[in-house]
């Protein structure tokens, strides 16, 4: 029983210092299994931006919705998509998919209007890639040490059940490990693209006129609200001047006066 208390001590302080060190010899390749120094691992972000006309908003929009949903092949995942009708009638789309996927996307967008900005953005996963994978062959040489202990527990049901409670410790954290390790290389082996759509430079010549119309009502209540709060604040001052006048006017008469008088004198 003592033994078996030892080695899962053992087992414990392997697990919380096995991501500490490695070797100083072990080279860069070496580590990333044949990847180069990490340039393998790149996550790609696209942002394109097109302007087209007013009625052709929507319908490119939903044409590249449609293309991603079918492209089965480039596994392309619609992320987010949204059209506004409001001022300037614009939608955004975004979507991931590998790179030839990407590629028949932005070709696509691009014969739909004019594209008015162009961009690409590379962020090097290497690092995060080699510490996900060191921390998962961790829980899984610590999963197998805990295992071979299990079955040399034998009669041993306090020690067993440490163990076992610390196998199930160890299996979510394996779960959690293998989950983000999986989050890192679909960013590693497709691409984010981000699409803007609008028709602000190029809006119909009477959808202004039809705004302006559209919201005649609104404005011009909105005006005589404003003209009454004015007149709410300019009115006190008004009937002050109203009254304070005259009397002003008598008081400069009499100063008036009494100077006429004195220079007669």
């Amino acid at each position: 029983m003592k033994k078996v208390y030892i080695s899962l001590l053992g087992l414990l302080l392997l697990a919380g210092c096995g991501g500490k060190g490695e070797s100083a010899g072990q080279s860069s390749a070496a580590r990333l299994d044949g990847k180069e120094k990490g340039s393998e691992f790149l996550a790609y972000e696209h942002n394109v931006s097109v302007d087209t006309h007013e009625a052709q908003v929507r319908p490119l929009y939903e044409k590249v919705v449609a293309a991603c949903k079918a492209d089965t092949d480039n596994g392309c995942l619609l992320l987010d998509s949204s059209i506004d009708g409001g001022r300037y009638v614009h939608a955004r789309i975004s979507m991931r998919a590998k790179p030839a996927g990407i590629k028949k996307l932005v070709a696509l967008v691009a014969a739909g209007g004019d594209v008015t900005s162009q961009g690409t953005k590379v962020e090097d996963l290497g690092r995060p890639v080699l510490d996900s994978k060191k921390r998962l062959d961790m829980l899984k040489q610590y999963q197998a040490q805990l295992q071979d202990l299990e079955k040399r527990s034998g009669a041993n049901v306090d020690a067993l059940i440490k163990v076992t409670k610390e196998l199930a410790t160890v299996q979510v954290e394996l779960e959690q490990a293998t989950a983000a390790n999986a989050l890192l290389m679909q960013r590693i082996d497709t691409d984010l693209l981000n699409v803007a759509l609008s028709a602000e430079g190029k809006q119909s010549f009477w959808r202004p006129v039809k705004r302006a119309l559209g919201n005649f009502t609104e404005n011009l209540s909105q005006g005589v609200a404003n003209a009454i709060t004015a007149m709410a604040y300019i009115l006190p001052w008004l009937i002050a001047f109203v009254l304070l006048f005259p009397l002003g006017r008598k008081g400069w008469r009499r100063l008036r006066g009494v100077a006429d008088k004195g220079g007669t004198h």
